[in-house]
C-alpha cells in the first residue's frame, strides 16, 4: 500500500488487522466525506475525500453486461399487466372510448384502437415490477443490516436473536427474508464482522458497498457476501469479485471466498418446500475481476462521445 494511492489511511499493524479485520482501517475510511453523483449519460460515480479523481460505481460498471433472461422477463411482465387490466369489468369499452376520443381529436393517422390503448397501459408493467422489486430490496437490506449488526454487537451464541425483529418476522412481505437470513447464519460457520461497508480501489478507480463481510473463525480469511432478493445473474460474480479485490487492498487480509446469498421474496418453484436461501460461490475471483476490469473499460468508452462532426 503506497502513500500516493492512500494519502490519509490509518496504518494498522498486522496483529491488530487480523484481530479486528476490517475495522480500524475501514472505519477511518468511512469517516471520509463521500459524494455520489450521476453523469448525463446515467453513470454513477463517487468523489472520495483525499483523491483528485472520481471512482465509478461497481454496479454501474456491471450494468453494461446484458442480463440473460431479462428480455423474456420484460415480455412476461407486460403480458401479466395486460391480463390484469383486462380482468377488470368494462375495460374494453373504456379503451374503445379512449381510442375513439383520440381519433376524433387527431388531424391525421386516425388509427387508435382499443388494442393500442391496452398496449400503452400495459407497457408500464415491467417498470412497475422493477420499481417494486427495488423498493422491496432496499427495505430488505435495511432489515438484514440491522440483524447483521445485532450479531456483531451482541454476539448471540445461539445464533441471531430475532426478538428485535419480531414485526419483520411476522410481516407477510419480509418474514421470509428474516427467516432465510437466520437459517443461513445458523447453517454456516461464519462470523459477521461488517455490514453495508463501502470500499474502493484507487488503482482501478471504482467504489461500492459490500452487504456483508464475514470471517471464518480462527483465521484471517474474509468472505465477501452480496445479498440478492431477486434473481441472480452472472454479472453478480464480477460485482462481488470487484468488492473482494477492493477489500483485500484496504485491509491486507485475504478474501478466500465471494458469495451471493439469495433471499427471495417469493420462493422459486424449483426450491424444496423447506428451503429458505441459496448460496452461489464465485468459482474464480481473479478471473471474474478481470472480466469486471474489461467491463469498466467498456463503460468508460460508452460514456464518451463516439463521433465527431
Amino acid at each position: 500500500m503506497t502513500k500516493d494511492m492512500e494519502p490519509s489511511a490509518t496504518q494498522v499493524n498486522e496483529q491488530d488487522r487480523i484481530k479486528a479485520g476490517t475495522f480500524e482501517f475501514l472505519d477511518e475510511y468511512k469517516g471520509r466525506r463521500v459524494n455520489q453523483y450521476t453523469t448525463p449519460r446515467g453513470g454513477r460515480h463517487y468523489e472520495v475525500e483525499g483523491y483528485q479523481f472520481d471512482f465509478a460505481s461497481v454496479t454501474s460498471i456491471t450494468g453494461v453486461v446484458n442480463k440473460r433472461g431479462i428480455p423474456d422477463w420484460y415480455k412476461r411482465m407486460g403480458i401479466e399487466k395486460a391480463i390484469d387490466i383486462m380482468d377488470k369489468p368494462g375495460v374494453r369499452e373504456r379503451l374503445e372510448l379512449q381510442a375513439k376520443g383520440k381519433n376524433d381529436r387527431a388531424r391525421k393517422h386516425k388509427n387508435h384502437t382499443w388494442q393500442t390503448e391496452l398496449y400503452e397501459e400495459a407497457k408500464v408493467g415491467p417498470q412497475e415490477a422493477m420499481d417494486f422489486a427495488a423498493d422491496f430490496g432496499i427495505q430488505a437490506h435495511e432489515i438484514i443490516e440491522r440483524m447483521a449488526m445485532n450479531d456483531v454487537n451482541q454476539r448471540w451464541e445461539s445464533g441471531l436473536d430475532l426478538r428485535p425483529f419480531r414485526n419483520d418476522v411476522e410481516s407477510i412481505e419480509y418474514g421470509s427474508i428474516v427467516e432465510g437470513f437466520q437459517a443461513w447464519f445458523r447453517d454456516n460457520d461464519l462470523a459477521i464482522v461488517a455490514s453495508e461497508l463501502m470500499v474502493y480501489h484507487p488503482a482501478y478507480k471504482y467504489a461500492g458497498t459490500i452487504d456483508l463481510v464475514c470471517r471464518r473463525e480462527g483465521t484471517a480469511e474474509l468472505v465477501v457476501i452480496d445479498v440478492k432478493t431477486g434473481g441472480v445473474f452472472d454479472e453478480a460474480a464480477m460485482q462481488i469479485s470487484a468488492y473482494s479485490q477492493a477489500l483485500e487492498y484496504l485491509t491486507g487480509d485475504p478474501v478466500s471466498e465471494a458469495w451471493v446469498l439469495q433471499l427471495p421474496r417469493d420462493r422459486p418453484i424449483k426450491w424444496d418446500a423447506d428451503k429458505l436461501y441459496e448460496i452461489y460461490k464465485v468459482n474464480d475471483i481473479q478471473e471474474y475481476f478481470d472480466a469486471f476490469d474489461t467491463a469498466h473499460k467498456l463503460r468508460g468508452l460508452l460514456e464518451k462521445e463516439a463521433w465527431s462532426s
